[in-house]
């Protein structure tokens, strides 16, 4: 499958293990807002696991930098569900191209009230996915060794290349189970 520039062979809808359906597709600029609603309804532990930090707002450079990729190097594929209100994004998942260009770290954070779904699996599939139709063959992901659930994934849903733990942080190197 060919990329395109803007992402839109992304778009899709996948199931839930619950039966709900929700859109995936490429983050837009247009995002910036709903990503800030996403960032307000995470817990302060889910906050934390994914910034490693605690933190009460996202920045608004930030926030531009996370909205605004170009599709190649730097990729966002969010879950949008359709609320009677609008659509509402409830997971995102990123990768950015490393030191390399075969090699990209990746990042996943799906809203609490989300997990334990499937979500975050589908998240990572078509990150790793998109990646690797852009010529991107291995990835690195940095989990805090206390995320069991993320390592759990890692280790369900991938090929662990290398794994190193330093300082709280296991750096795993992982690529798609072929």
């Amino acid at each position: 499958m060919e990329s395109r520039q803007d992402g839109r062979e992304l778009e899709r809808t996948v199931v839930l293990r619950d039966g709900t359906a929700v859109g995936l597709r490429a983050i837009r600029p247009d995002d910036d807002t709903e990503l800030v609603a996403l960032f307000h309804r995470l817990s302060e532990r889910t906050i934390y696991q994914r910034f490693f930090a605690a933190r009460h707002s996202l920045p608004p450079a930030w926030i531009h930098v996370l909205t605004h990729v170009d599709y190649q190097r730097r990729l966002a594929i969010v879950a949008e569900l359709d609320d009677p209100s609008g659509p509402r994004l409830i997971g995102v998942a990123r990768y950015d191209v490393a030191d390399t260009p075969e090699a990209a770290e990746i990042a996943l954070v799906v809203e609490d009230a989300w997990q334990g779904h499937g979500l975050g699996t589908i998240l990572l599939h078509a990150i790793m996915r998109a990646g690797e139709t852009r010529g991107i063959r291995r990835f690195r992901v940095d989990v805090l060794a206390e995320n069991r659930r993320m390592l759990r994934l890692l280790s369900r849903e991938t090929e662990i290349v290398s794994r190193t733990t330093s300082h709280g942080v296991t750096e795993a190197l992982v690529q798609g189970r072929r």
